[in-house]
């Protein structure tokens, strides 16, 4: 073994004793002897010579010894007989290498590992150890070169350093391989060039002005808005730098027209449909009758004012005839209005009835008044239907209209006034139809004046004779006149 001599003991034939000689129970146990003898005699067991066996140590002084099993070469000794009897009554593990011959074989015994040159003198001796144990022991005092091992250190040329034992607590992880240079900066510019086109997308989108354009309707003669906003939603940036033109478009015929919408540089083309949207406009006559006569539409109608044919009609003419067998009055007579695109408007005139023929109308305007809290003036006109009786004098018929006229010189309270032109309003406490003359500021509004009311006003009695009715309005400094009716009016 590593550490002692591997020099075999002498045996003696029938000797029991086992001092000095291989221990069956300790495992490199040997007493080293003087020196190596053959033993010739008769009767003795050849001794054989071993060969010596070069140690690894003394081979390379550096290199850590490995315990090897030796080849054992069998040699047979010239001249000298075979003794079959055992060398000792204790019994020997056998030689591995030993053959069952009847010649003595020459074994070389289990190698033990040679003296490291250099080292200590005096060699360990492991009388501790087993037959199970090598190696294992604590060196004695003056055994400073024996490791804890049991080994003999040799003096090192060179320090080579400890190797560390291995670690066989930790898993060996294979290493990670880093990321490829080149692609880690591809991937940042790809991030960046991400990064900078979002920021110019969101700076362009909110900047870029957007056009929705809208469908555009007007009736035939209304005035052309010159609103943008009429024409398309438009967002962003720069709205307010956008410009509309519409000289195309004609709003006095039907048809289609295209305007233009420019936004930064980039134009926007729409259309503007002209058509007829609304009914016609219709004015109305009020309609003197005599009892039980006829009335046509076209009596009740002034004026009827649309883009397209305009037709009107009676909506009920069967109570028209029975108001005509009555006399009397106002009686509300309506009149359907409607033009070739469809559009229509229903009106209301006014009917009265008289017991006479009229000859004609006693017209007596009032002077002219301020009208309180407006730069206007007001006149009151009395329209009276005249008749000859059965004795062929003039007589008030019974009934007639007040008519109240109104002259603005502001335009804008007369557009105030007049609002969306109702065919009914209500205006200085007066209330009744309404005539609209916007090139003249005019209103005019229509009243029934009953006899009742020109009773209350004259004190008692209102005068019904010609003579006696100029003397009343003159003394109110109404202007008067006369308008002859021909006959075929009634």
């Amino acid at each position: 073994m590593n550490g002692q001599n591997p020099t075999n003991n002498q045996v003696t034939q029938g000797d029991t004793n086992t001092t000095g000689g291989i221990n069956p129970s300790v495992l490199g146990s040997v007493t080293p002897p003087t020196s190596p003898q053959n033993i010739g005699a008769a009767g003795q067991a050849p001794q054989p010579t071993p060969a010596p066996t070069p140690s690894p140590v003394a081979q390379n002084p550096t290199a850590p010894v490995a315990p090897t099993t030796p080849e054992v070469t069998p040699t047979a000794m010239p001249n000298q007989p075979v003794n079959p009897q055992p060398m000792a009554q204790t019994p020997i593990s056998p030689m591995p290498n030993v053959e069952p011959s009847g010649v003595a074989q020459i074994v070389s015994p289990e190698p033990v590992a040679q003296p490291i040159p250099g080292t200590s003198a005096t060699p360990y001796t492991a009388s501790s150890l087993t037959g199970n144990t090598v190696g294992v022991g604590s060196p004695t005092m003056g055994q400073d070169n024996l490791n804890a091992n049991g080994f003999v250190e040799p003096n090192k040329v060179q320090n080579i350093g400890q190797v560390p034992p291995p670690n066989n607590n930790q898993t060996s992880k294979p290493k990670k391989k880093g990321m490829n240079k080149t692609l880690f900066v591809v991937l940042i510019i790809v991030l960046i060039a991400a990064v900078a086109f979002g920021v110019y997308y969101f700076l362009s989108a909110s900047n870029k002005t957007t056009v929705s354009l809208k469908e555009v309707t007007v009736g035939v003669g209304e005035i052309l808005s010159d609103n943008i906003n009429d024409y398309a939603t438009i967002t962003g940036g720069n709205a307010s730098s956008c410009t509309l033109n519409t000289r195309n478009v004609n709003t006095q015929e039907i048809g289609t027209y295209t305007f233009t919408i420019t936004c930064d540089g980039e134009a926007y083309n729409g259309t503007v449909n002209v058509s007829d949207i609304t009914a016609p406009e219709v004015t109305l006559n009020t309609v003197y009758k005599e009892i039980n006569s006829t009335a046509t539409v076209d009596e009740f109608v002034a004026s009827c004012t649309d883009p397209s044919e305009c037709t009107t009609t009676f909506a009920n003419e069967n109570t028209l005839t029975t108001y005509l067998a009555t006399a009397g009055g106002p009686y509300s007579i309506e009149i359907n209005a409607t033009d070739n695109a469809g559009n229509s408007a229903t009106y209301t005139a006014q009917l009265y009835v008289t017991p006479y023929a009229i000859s004609m109308f006693r017209d007596c305007e009032s002077p002219s008044s301020e009208v309180s809290g407006y730069q206007a003036t007001r006149t009151i006109r009395d329209y009276l239907p005249m008749g000859r009786d059965t004795a062929g004098n003039y007589i008030y018929l019974g009934v007639s209209q007040r008519i109240y006229t109104y002259v603005f010189t502001n335009a804008d309270e007369y557009t105030s006034v007049v609002g969306d032109k109702p065919q009914s309003l209500t205006f200085d406490g007066i209330s009744g139809q309404a005539a609209y003359d916007d090139e003249n500021l005019t209103i005019q509004i229509v009243t029934d004046l009953s006899i009742d009311t020109l009773n209350t006003e004259a004190g008692g009695t209102f005068p019904t004779n010609y003579v006696e009715m100029r003397d009343y309005y003159v003394n109110l400094q109404y202007t008067c006149s006369n308008n002859i009716v021909s006959s075929s009016n009634n």
